[in-house]
């Protein structure tokens, strides 16, 4: 559990953009728009995974396709 809000923490959402922003952008037609969009989530995940961690719980997350 506390790797991925290790992970979270450490990496920058800019060096993620990077990577990923130009698969990402398709998404909606305002790039920036979009970028906001999932800064927002990275956010939420940081904060999300970190307090989790800091308590002791796990995260289990299931997917149904």
């Amino acid at each position: 559990m506390s790797q991925a809000a290790d992970f979270l923490a450490s990496v920058s959402f800019d060096d993620l953009w990077s990577i990923a922003g130009a698969k990402l952008r398709g998404w909606g037609s305002d790039e920036v728009q979009v970028r906001q969009e999932f800064l927002g989530h990275h956010r939420d995940l940081r904060g999300f995974y970190g307090r989790a961690a800091a308590a002791g719980h796990a995260v289990v997350k299931a997917v149904w396709a």
